[in-house]
């Protein structure tokens, strides 16, 4: 008998190229193509994964770090297929921590609130931070800073700009994800999953790094950890592969940091 997790996986679906024509279109043409790189063993490292941004540390292997790239765009796009992520952003979220549980993640309270800033303006890499520092350490924190600051530099017709750009806001609203992911101890992996949903007076495709004044943008967010269960995932490793067939190397790029 197929399990729940392969059963799942076998039946959901996923975007055509046709859904993802336009951006699939921008990325030929991108100043920097890079081919994704096969993740290395006990290496810091950072990707753009469609709407999130991934951050792991020296603790994970190469293939810690391929279980949670491929399970976390796997859940991203099988929640982008059934619900539209910018108009139903709460939606969104049930079907993607959904995904994710039923394929090994545990599921863990995931409810939002309202970011306050305390201040006249607001920058959402600062505030990305603050909301990580309470259920991060200090290491993960300052790595997770190292990639926004590094994905910040590149061109807006990059690769990884390009990717961000379109799938993690879109005119005025935006949702994207951003985690550090670590290794416990005993071997477990563990990602902080910091999910972001906002509506904004306009629009400004460096979201991430403007300085927004606090009237006119209004943030949602909602954060806590997230442990792989192994036995579970190792059940649908290969499937999602097979299943995402190219989509990790269309839509996930590497970050140096």
């Amino acid at each position: 008998m197929k399990s729940t997790a392969i059963n799942f996986v076998t039946e959901t679906k996923l975007p055509t190229d046709d859904d993802l024509g336009d951006l699939l279109d921008k990325l030929r043409g991108a100043s920097d193509k890079s081919v994704l790189r096969v993740q290395k063993d006990e290496t810091p490292s950072a990707q753009v994964n469609a709407g999130s941004l991934t951050s792991f540390t020296e603790r994970l292997s190469g293939q810690n770090k391929s279980d949670v790239q491929n399970s976390t765009l796997f859940a991203q796009l099988a929640a982008d297929k059934a619900i539209d992520r910018f108009g139903r952003p709460m939606d969104w979220y049930k079907k993607y921590t959904e995904v994710l549980g039923t394929i090994g993640w545990n599921q863990p309270a995931f409810a939002f609130d309202t970011y306050k800033s305390g201040g006249t303006t607001v920058k959402i890499d600062e505030a990305v931070l603050g909301i990580l520092a309470a259920i991060a350490t200090g290491a993960e924190v300052a790595m997770v800073a190292e990639t926004m600051k590094a994905l910040g530099t590149l061109a807006d017709d990059s690769k990884q700009m390009l990717i961000w750009d379109a799938k993690s806001n879109s005119g005025n609203s935006g949702n994207f994800q951003i985690f550090p992911v670590d290794a416990l101890p005993n071997g477990d992996v563990v990602m902080i999953l910091d999910g972001m949903q906002f509506n904004a007076s306009h629009h400004e495709s460096r979201f991430l790094w403007w300085t927004w004044q606090s009237d006119s943008i209004q943030i949602q967010r909602a954060a806590n950890k997230f442990v792989l269960n192994e036995d579970v995932y190792g059940q649908v490793r290969n499937l999602i592969i097979d299943k995402l067939g190219d989509r990790a190397k269309q839509l996930v790029a590497d970050i140096d940091i």
